[in-house]
């Protein structure tokens, strides 16, 4: 009856994972540098300029297959206009359209807002003269019944397009996945298993609460979006959660608690890994507890990288594709080979260098499990494996192209492998400042007794896995980034490790007892490192968050980005983004870029910088962060164009922060600068009567 229970449970949760609705899967596409033939659509009217009833036009995003409209007038009230293809499954018969776009949205039924909102249509009506929209791909027939064709869904998840699948509903599902796994690997053990693994997913989510650094610890921070935090910023589920807490999330608090809840289920997942492939519940109990008490996977289970959910979800397609292998049951066998899809998808979406793992999950099916894995299972294994691959293959090669280019063309990157298994700052796995010694000793233990033991296609099979890994992150040698990129080694070393603890249990049992009270002692022994936010973009990063509740709601803030042509990296514009509930497209924030040469013609902004300048809105604030002493050239000392705009704005510092210049990521490094003075970050108010007085533009 249980066992028919929890297979009830799991069916459930591959229709939550692997559900995927008929979204806007058709296969036109808008393609990229087209801002300025998106804005002639709706002349006369421009950005900023009145419409009609008091609504300007405010905004306008443009997606790959939507483009999304903002109206607002001067008392707040907003209206959104998304238009869409007409072969989109959004776009309605009825709604206005014009020769490229369909209208796609509800009616307000106040007379104001649809007067603006058809006084814009009917501009978009008179300029739309088509030619928009690509077709990168043939066009599938049509189906009867209404159903996006299956080629276009295809590409469009290969592309990364998670539909509309609620993050949040996917993370659940993944983590109720990993539970009836459990359940399954444990319902003949002694009941103190069951406990004990309760005990450590808690203990690690307790020490993650406590210990983990909320900080920007990733590359381009300020710039990624991963697709798991996506789906759970644009879900459903957040925006009613939002609705009940009275307004919307700050997006960088969305990231961190996301993250925050995949690396809280990393021990109950690395369970069900260890268990399927050692064969015994005591050795993935010391693998999940393991990793729950890890300093490296401590410190970044709270930061806005992918590397956390990554590892997550590659450790549940081996739990799954080991169940596959060897589970006794047939049910359940087929219920873990229909899942496995969602879980590899997911898990190269979470990072594009993740499709490495199709070697290794092929190496896994071929090599592993040879006396209860017949012939068929590992044959549809890897036509399963196989099949995800060549689904994602062709789109990794094309949006990856300089990189492979760089590893196929100038290997001389190779040269670093050598240096990164005997440096120990860039092999982190040895350095006892981020590792606990007492798990390189088991992990070398792992290694000789498992060969001893006879297995030796295990053995060879993680001591690959490492060495795949470690030789393809040789690309980055910078001992600073080395240990989140080092992340991906934590499970096979910790599967080594946990190789030794069967015959510890048998034969040394005190041995395991040191090795438990070592790693309860790690968090404090490493809570240095753990903690350690010091580099100059974390701290800038706490210097902005702090600045966000200073800059009132509704301000404008004038960025410089240095050289950067699409704005990428505006701090404010990330620190002040909404996600959740009716106002999720209200940022706290109107971001200005200023730009090293001058404002960029290909940046859709609200007003161009000598607009704004000339006739400055009543709240405005210049922020001068890092790029103003990385965006400029080796014979300054500082940008001149951040000067000089405090200067003409006539600007009165309101915070300012001094910090050391310690570098996080080499690219952000200044030129003609290395480690050591100190750089400032200035956050200044404009004075805006004084300038309205100059220019004949006072305020009332």
């Amino acid at each position: 009856m249980t066992f028919r229970r929890a297979l009830s449970f799991l069916l459930f949760v591959l229709a939550l994972v692997s559900w995927a609705p008929p979204a806007s899967a058709h296969p036109y596409m808008l393609p990229g540098g087209r801002e300025k033939d998106v804005l002639a659509l709706f002349a006369p009217f421009t950005l900023g300029k009145e419409v009609a009833a008091g609504f300007a036009l405010w905004s306008v995003s443009i997606d790959q297959q939507r483009i999304v409209v903002g109206l607002r007038e001067p008392k707040g009230r907003e209206a959104r206009i998304t238009l869409v293809h007409p072969d989109d499954d959004a776009a309605r018969p009825e709604a206005p359209r014009s020769s490229s776009f369909v209208a796609a949205r509800e009616s307000t039924g106040d007379p104001e807002v649809e007067k603006a909102v058809a006084a814009l249509l009917g501009a978009l009506a008179q300029n739309d003269h088509g030619g928009l929209w690509i077709e990168p791909r043939p066009r599938a027939a049509p189906r009867s019944s209404g159903v996006a064709p299956i080629q276009a869904r295809v590409a469009a998840y290969a592309a990364g397009q998670w539909g509309d699948l609620d993050g949040i509903v996917a993370l659940f599902g993944f983590v109720a996945l990993a539970t009836v796994l459990a359940a399954r690997l444990t319902r003949d053990e002694p009941a103190w298993i069951r406990g004990a693994l309760a005990a450590i997913v808690f203990a690690g989510a307790a020490t993650r609460l406590w210990l983990s650094p909320v900080s920007f610890l990733g590359a381009w921070p300020w710039t990624r979006l991963w697709p798991n935090v996506r789906a759970v910023a644009d879900g459903p589920l957040l925006e009613a959660i939002a609705a009940r807490a009275g307004g919307p999330f700050y997006l960088t608090d969305v990231i961190t608690w996301t993250n925050f809840g995949y690396a809280a289920a990393m021990p109950l997942v690395l369970f069900g890994h260890a268990t399927y492939l050692l064969r015994d519940p005591r050795a993935g109990l010391f693998a999940a507890f393991a990793v729950a008490l890890l300093p490296q996977h401590i410190r970044f289970s709270r930061c806005e990288d992918a590397f956390i959910p990554s590892l997550v979800i590659t450790s549940l397609s081996f739990a799954l594709i080991h169940a596959w292998l060897r589970d006794p049951s047939r049910v359940f066998r087929i219920v873990a080979i229909a899942c496995l899809p969602a879980a590899l998808y997911t898990g190269y979406l979470l990072r594009p260098l993740n499709i490495l793992f199709i070697v290794v999950y092929m190496a896994a099916v071929v090599s592993l499990h040879p006396e209860s894995a017949p012939p068929v299972r590992r044959v549809i294994g890897v036509l399963v494996i196989a099949g995800m691959g060549a689904l994602v293959f062709p789109v990794f090669l094309s949006t990856n192209e300089a990189a492979v280019q760089t590893a196929l063309f100038s290997p001389g990157w190779l040269l670093n492998t050598g240096r990164a298994f005997l440096v120990p700052k860039l092999f982190v796995l040895t350095d006892p400042a981020v590792t606990p010694p007492v798990l390189v000793v088991l992990a070398a233990a792992g290694v000789i007794l498992g060969y001893r033991a006879g297995e030796r296609r295990l053995v060879v099979f993680l001591l690959g896995w490492l060495g795949i890994f470690t030789i393809t992150h040789a690309f980055v040698m910078e001992d600073t980034m080395r240990p989140r990129y080092h992340l991906h080694l934590v499970v096979p070393f910790l599967l080594l490790g946990a190789i030794a603890v069967p015959w510890l249990w048998e034969r040394r049992r005190a041995g395991i007892f040191v090795a438990c009270g070592a790693l309860l002692a790690a968090p404090l022994l490493h809570r240095g490192w753990i903690e350690d936010v010091g580099y100059t973009e974390m701290r800038e990063h706490a210097f902005v968050q702090k600045a966000r509740e200073i800059v009132p709601e509704g301000c404008t803030v004038i960025e410089y980005v240095g050289a950067d042509a699409q704005a990428k990296a505006l701090r404010f514009a990330r620190i002040g983004e909404r996600a959740g509930g009716k106002d999720r497209g209200k940022d706290r924030y109107r971001v200005v870029p200023a730009f090293a040469p001058g404002v960029s013609p290909e940046v859709t902004i609200e007003k161009p910088l000598d607009e704004l300048l000339h006739d400055p809105p009543a709240c405005l604030y210049l922020y001068e962060g890092l790029p103003c002493w990385f965006g400029k050239t080796e014979d300054e000392a500082y940008a001149s164009t951040c000067s000089e705009l405090r200067q003409t704005l006539g600007a009165e510092v309101v915070m300012q922060g001094e910090v050391p210049l310690a570098i996080y990521d080499r690219q952000n490094m200044p030129p003609g600068r290395r480690d050591g003075p100190n750089v400032t970050f200035w956050l200044s108010r404009a004075r805006v009567e004084a300038r309205a007085g100059e220019t004949g533009k006072g305020r009332p």
